[in-house]
């Protein structure tokens, strides 16, 4: 039985230990946001990242590649 009063005992000291650091971290703002529910809707679901240079050279690349293509492929029908 001493053991489940120690456990009980402990329990409880952890669990007032994690109410005071919740406690402290309301008072203290860290919950605040009034701002981003408000436009939370506005927001796409995935945020696309840009490209890097490299990427938008080689891809500009195929792109004058594919422009090139058809065009001959154009003077070629006439």
């Amino acid at each position: 039985m001493s053991v489940i009063s120690v456990l009980l005992t402990i329990s409880i000291i952890v669990a007032v230990v994690f109410f005071i650091a919740f406690i402290v971290s309301v008072r203290s703002g860290q919950f605040d946001d009034s701002y981003t529910p408000s436009v939370r809707m506005l927001f796409e679901d995935e945020l696309v990242k840009p490209a890097s240079p490299v990427v938008r050279e080689h891809s500009s690349n195929s792109l004058e590649n594919e422009n090139k293509s058809i065009q001959l492929n154009k003077s070629q029908k006439l």
